[in-house]
Parts: C-alpha cells; sequence; structure tokens
C-alpha cells in the first residue's frame, strides 16, 4: 500500500510540475536572449571605440592656437665706450595654425615686441639711440601646400575612410554575435523540446512495465507463470524507472542551460514545443548551392565584416604608401613690417602693407631608407592579404554549413516518415505478442524484447521529427534569415 501511495505522489509532483512550466516559443527565446545577455553591451563597445578613433582623426583638421609673452633684462660687457651695455626686451608673440582638408596649412602669426636699450653713463646723450624704446609689429601669413607627401591629406581622408569602415565591421560584430547566441538559443531550444519528448516516451514505457508487472503478479498467483518471468518484468521496470530517472536529469539539464542562457533562474520550468519553431517543418529546398551562397553573401553579417575590413586594408595602404613619398612643400609667405617709437603706432603700422615682406620657396625633405614606412605600408598589405584569405575561407564556411543543412533537411522528410511507420509497426507487433502472451502462445522473453523494440522505435521517430525541425532553423541560420525573420514575424518576408 505504501509503495502504491508513493507512485502516486511521484505522479503527482510530475504533473504539477509540467503544469507549472511555461509554454515559451524559440522567437521569445532568442529575444529573451538578446535582452539580457551581457556579450552584447560588451560587444557594442567596439563601435563606440571606433567613434573616439574617429574623434581623433578628426583632431587632425583641428587649429592649433600659440602664444608667448616675455620680458628680458640683458646687462653686458662691452668693448666700445659709446656702445649700449644694457637691453630691455619684452615681447608677445602668437600663432594660429590651420591644417585644410585637401593636405595644405594656413598659418598666422603675431610678433609685437618691444627693444629699449641702456648705456653706461659715461655715453653723450648724442652718442645715444634717437628712438629709444622701439616698438616692432610684425604679421605674417604662410600658406604651405605639399606637392607630393600629404598631397590630397591621405593621412585624414584615407584614415577617416578606414575608421567608418572599421565602425561598419564594429556594428555587424554585434549581428554575427546575435546570430551565434540565435545559434546556441535554436540548439538549445530544440535539445530541451527531445529531451522532453524522450521524458514523455519513458514514461509512457514505465506505464507499460507497470501494467505488465500487475498482470505478471495476477497471472503468477494462479501459477500460470513461474516466478523467473516475474523477475523479467520486474527487470524491465527497474530498467525503465532507470530510464525515466535519466530522461528527468537530462531534461533538468537542458532546462539549466536554456534558462542560464537567457539568464533565468536555472530550475525556471519551461515547455518549448516543436510548433514553437519559426519556420515550417515542410520546407524543401530545391535551389541550387551556388545560388544560396550568392544569397547568403548578400545578408550574412560575416561576409559584411569581411568586406569591411579589406576596404579598411586598402585605404591604410594608400595612406601608408603617400607617407613614402619624399617631402616636396610649395610655401608662401606674406607680412607686414612695422617699426617705430611709438607703441600704438607701431601696432596700427602692422595691419598695413607699407612695409611688407613676400617669400616664395620649395622645401624638400626625405627619409632615407624610409624603413618606417615600408614596415607600415607592409602591414597593411598583410590585413589586406588577411582580409582576401577571410573571404575565401568564410565562403567555404557558410557553403558546407549550406549542404550540410539542405542534405539533411530535404532527407530528413523520407526519414520522419519511415520511423513513424516503424513505430506505428512496432506498435502493431507489441500489441499483437501481448494478445498472443495472454492467451499462452508467446513467452516472456519475447514479449519484453517487443516491448524495449517499440520503445526505441517511438524514441526514435520523436528524435527524428526534433532533427527535421532543427534542419529547417539551421538552414535559416546558414542563409542568414533567421534573424531577419524575428524582426518582421513573417518568416516568408525574411527570404532573399
Amino acid at each position: 500500500m505504501l509503495h502504491v501511495r508513493n507512485i502516486l505522489l511521484i505522479c503527482l509532483l510530475i504533473v504539477s510540475g509540467t503544469a507549472s512550466a511555461q509554454s515559451i516559443s524559440l522567437a521569445e527565446v532568442i529575444h529573451e536572449t538578446f535582452a539580457s545577455n551581457p556579450d552584447i553591451p560588451l560587444s557594442q563597445l567596439g563601435r563606440d571605440f571606433v567613434e573616439v578613433e574617429q574623434q581623433r582623426i578628426e583632431g587632425m583638421l583641428d587649429p592649433n592656437v600659440s602664444a608667448r609673452i616675455g620680458y628680458s633684462d640683458e646687462k653686458v660687457p662691452t668693448t666700445n665706450p659709446f656702445a649700449a651695455n644694457k637691453t630691455q626686451f619684452g615681447q608677445l608673440s602668437g600663432a594660429v595654425t590651420k591644417p585644410l582638408e585637401d593636405g595644405s596649412t594656413l598659418t598666422g602669426s603675431l610678433n609685437y615686441n618691444r627693444s629699449k636699450l641702456g648705456y653706461p653713463s659715461s655715453v653723450p646723450t648724442a652718442f645715444q639711440s634717437t628712438l629709444n624704446p622701439i616698438y616692432q609689429n610684425q604679421i605674417d601669413l604662410t600658406y604651405r601646400y605639399p606637392l607630393l607627401r600629404g598631397h590630397g591629406n591621405p593621412a585624414y581622408h584615407d584614415q577617416m575612410a578606414a575608421s567608418k569602415q572599421d565602425e561598419g565591421a564594429a556594428l555587424w560584430q554585434v549581428i554575427i554575435l546575435k546570430e551565434q547566441l540565435a545559434e546556441q538559443a535554436t540548439l538549445l531550444y530544440f535539445q530541451l523540446a527531445a529531451d522532453n519528448l524522450a521524458l514523455n516516451i519513458a514514461k509512457k514505457a514505465l506505464r507499460r512495465a507497470e501494467k505488465l508487472l500487475t498482470y505478471q503478479k495476477s497471472r503468477e498467483q494462479f501459477g500460470l507463470i513461474e516466478k523467473s518471468d516475474r523477475l523479467q518484468t520486474e527487470a524491465l521496470l527497474a530498467t525503465r524507472r532507470m530510464d525515466l530517472s535519466l530522461a528527468e536529469a537530462t531534461v533538468r539539464q537542458s532546462e539549466t542551460n536554456l534558462n542560464r542562457l537567457m539568464q533565468r533562474p536555472p530550475d525556471a520550468p519551461l515547455d518549448p514545443g516543436l510548433d514553437g519553431g519559426i519556420f515550417s517543418k515542410d520546407v524543401v529546398e530545391k535551389r541550387s548551392l551556388d545560388k544560396l551562397l550568392a544569397e547568403a553573401e548578400k545578408v550574412r553579417p560575416a561576409f559584411r565584416v569581411v568586406e569591411a575590413n579589406l576596404a579598411a586594408s586598402n585605404a591604410r595602404i594608400s595612406a601608408a604608401s603617400n607617407q613614402h613619398e619624399t617631402q616636396v612643400d610649395l610655401v608662401g609667405q606674406v607680412g607686414s613690417r612695422a617699426l617705430n617709437g611709438s607703441a600704438g603706432k607701431a601696432a596700427g603700422q602692422g595691419f598695413t602693407l607699407n612695409d611688407r615682406f613676400v617669400s616664395l620657396s620649395v622645401e624638400l625633405s626625405d627619409t632615407i631608407t624610409g624603413n618606417a614606412a615600408k614596415a607600415t605600408i607592409k602591414q597593411a598589405e598583410l590585413s589586406r592579404q588577411q582580409a582576401m584569405l577571410e573571404r575565401l575561407q568564410l565562403r567555404e564556411s557558410v557553403k558546407n554549413q549550406l549542404a550540410s543543412a539542405i542534405t539533411t533537411l530535404n532527407s530528413s522528410h523520407e526519414i520522419v516518415d519511415a520511423a513513424n511507420q516503424r513505430a506505428r509497426a512496432e506498435k502493431n507487433k507489441f500489441n499483437a505478442e501481448l494478445n498472443r502472451y495472454r492467451s499462452g502462445r508467446s513467452d516472456t522473453v519475447t514479449l519484453i524484447q517487443f516491448e524495449g523494440d517499440l520503445n526505441t522505435a517511438e524514441l526514435q521517430a520523436s528524435m527524428r521529427q526534433v532533427l527535421l525541425r532543427l534542419a529547417t532553423h539551421r538552414l535559416a541560420l546558414a542563409r542568414g534569415t533567421l534573424l531577419p525573420a524575428l524582426k518582421t514575424g513573417n518568416p516568408e518576408m525574411a527570404r532573399p
């Protein structure tokens, strides 16, 4: 009586646990994973780093302002008895330099100073400078235009272009992470669905074994079977109980894995069903592999990242190659000169061209051997070569994924049908053998063997159903249509 009560209690616990399990779809699992997974905010920091780099590059065009104000008092010995031996000098200077987008530089500078000479007391006034102190004002405008290195400012434009590509790659890296999380969620979702089916089959097998044992005990009481027949059935029941325990433990582990992916408590009950998928199980893919690959190249974020890296490498090669050129600059300068004994007049005359300075020159400089520039170019070329090889590698990898998914999907329909037919045949076989056993025309060993065949067939049929649903979603992942289907809510709209 106590044994029966324990069995009833266990059944009530199982039923109550199943009833409280939350029914959840694959789309809900993926959306919750995206919302809670800490890897996504971490991956999004990549874009922030790129934006900081773009700000640094923009800083190449920032104007540079410098200013200086100073005073000096100098007294030196002199061999000329009529020369000044003391100089007081005050200076105010400043400059503004503005790099332009074409690579040229415009500089405006101001130099205003006061100079006062001091003489020994023995020097007559007639021999001293008539203008003392003297005020000077000098204003210059200088324009520097690069003819070779720096022409067109590739250091700015190419680096900015490369940074823009890096920004795009950072954005696509986030989508790649979401693809990976969606794939992980899909596998865990259907794994839990498969484990739930296996648990239900284990419960069904346990009930069959219990009914058979009850029947065996009643027959043993009437002397219709031997004790060994009952012991064989008890061994079968023990096996089915162990199978049920293993199935329950597997379900709990799968629930833990899926819950933790969604950052939920590990023991939160879940009920994923095969009908909770995003794509129909009836899909049969008839497109060619090359066409599917071409479609995947348009939408898969991994291809976008590789293309962005390739474009960024080309831009960096252009910038590095320009730095290897000889520095040849055309420099033009125009400025005013003013000299007066009055501070105000000297300042005002500095804004006229009565006294001026005009020059035009060509400056040339170069680095011997240029190892640093060569190394930078080689590094950029290696990055481009790496991006090209990664593109080839990615194409083959996606092509393999597509080929495997198509083959699995298209063959799974026939396998599912065959597995269902076998399950029905094994059920009919077991029922027929059970009838023969009840009429005394069969033995316990054969009946137990047929029950095992039925259990195996039902389990295989259920697993094949799960594999079919999983194959449709793995094909969508390989094609890059899973994430768009999540956004639109309509898988058909996600088809390229």
